[in-house]
């Protein structure tokens, strides 16, 4: 994927930032493995603004819980959407979000030092290594134990670094699990995949969405309702025209599909008269509605990893990104690369993933 010309720019000084930094810091002997029983609270730094990024701590969580169940995790995170998608999980006590250029908001700045500093933790986890931003949060937090993977461009007092080694997951969604290295913790023997833990409450607010909405359309009971989502970053989005041609060709294989366009603050109206249209904006209930839907179907972005992570069955369309790395995880979804295919095709290919399924 080719990024803006700032983004690259901030990149390369944020290397150099933290490449200076790491020539004056302190060396230390460190430790490899953490104590588990020790450790009751954990703070969780991943000060990252994208959604799938965020979606990508689930694993570690899930697994976190499995193996140290009366540990409490607080997350620090750079999306404040990120507490009501991550907040509601069993094991997750508060999610912390850093306010976008929080250096030019001095008032914002103090609040959130004191905000990282009103709790000592056992262990702070410094998901995204060599980070500046990730690094001076992990400065801030007071934590008995604090763990990273070791870069070049490491800065802060680390108590516990270990080598990354071998990646165990070529997938970025499973990349957090290295962690549990660090307590000496077995990968789990079936691999797992995004899970936000929807709660009961959430599903049945889901379906009641999906039902009133086919209700006031009169649809029929035995539609096969289809989830798209237009948006995504950079180069990775797929046109509309693209999308019309894909709708009209899928209306025309199968008369019982129906077709729901989510609606966002980037897309605020349906692609055409042919579609149905939904939004909402708490991302667990839109989760829980994609998984009532029989198909979720978008190119590479947050909410398709929303939609996995919430049990639907998820359709993956790639032009840009590596499948390997980012596609949709789960045995029963499906990544394709639509570079060299047309929408026609496409079409094709979604009404065979679809056609197994039962009527909705």
């Amino acid at each position: 994927m080719k990024y803006p010309l700032h983004v690259t720019l901030r990149k390369k000084l944020s290397s150099i930032f933290n490449g200076v930094l790491s020539l004056f810091s302190k060396k230390s002997t460190h430790k490899k493995y953490i104590d588990k029983s020790e450790v009751k609270s954990i703070v969780i730094i991943r000060p990252n603004y994208r959604i799938g990024n965020l979606i990508f701590l689930t694993p570690l969580i899930n697994e976190l819980q499995k193996n140290m169940p009366n540990a409490k995790i607080d997350i620090i995170v750079g999306m404040r959407l990120a507490g009501k998608i991550l907040e509601p999980m069993p094991n997750v006590d508060k999610v912390i979000d850093i306010p976008r250029k929080l250096l030019l908001h001095p008032l914002d700045m103090l609040t959130y030092i004191k905000q990282t500093r009103a709790k000592k933790y056992d262990l702070a986890l410094n998901i995204s290594g060599g980070s500046t931003s990730a690094q001076i949060v992990t400065a801030l937090v007071k934590a008995k134990y604090k763990a990273s993977f070791s870069s070049d461009k490491l800065w802060t007092n680390f108590t516990h670094i270990q080598d990354r080694g071998l990646k165990t997951y070529k997938h970025m969604g499973l990349e957090s699990l290295e962690f549990l290295r660090f307590f000496n913790i077995d990968f789990p023997k079936k691999q797992p995949s995004l899970n936000i833990k929807l709660t009961k409450t959430e599903i049945l607010t889901a379906n009641n969405d999906l039902n009133s909405l086919l209700t006031c359309n009169t649809i029929a009971t035995n539609a096969k309702v289809i989830a798209i989502f237009r948006n995504a970053r950079f180069d990775k989005k797929i046109s509309d025209e693209w999308w019309n041609q894909w709708v009209d060709t899928l209306l025309k294989l199968d008369e019982n599909i129906v077709i729901i366009d989510i609606l966002s603050p980037d897309i605020p109206t349906k692609l055409n008269e042919n579609v149905l249209e939904y939004a909402n904006k708490d991302l667990r209930i839109l989760g829980a509605f994609f998984q009532a839907c029989d198909v979720y179907v978008s190119a590479d972005t947050g909410p398709m990893h929303i939609a996995v992570a919430s049990g639907a069955k998820v359709l993956a369309l790639f032009n840009k990104t590596n499948m390997e790395v980012y596609g949709a995880l789960g045995e029963n979804n499906k990544t394709i690369d639509i570079e060299k295919l047309s929408s026609k095709e496409v079409a094709n290919i979604t009404a065979n993933f679809l056609s197994p399924l039962s009527p909705h």
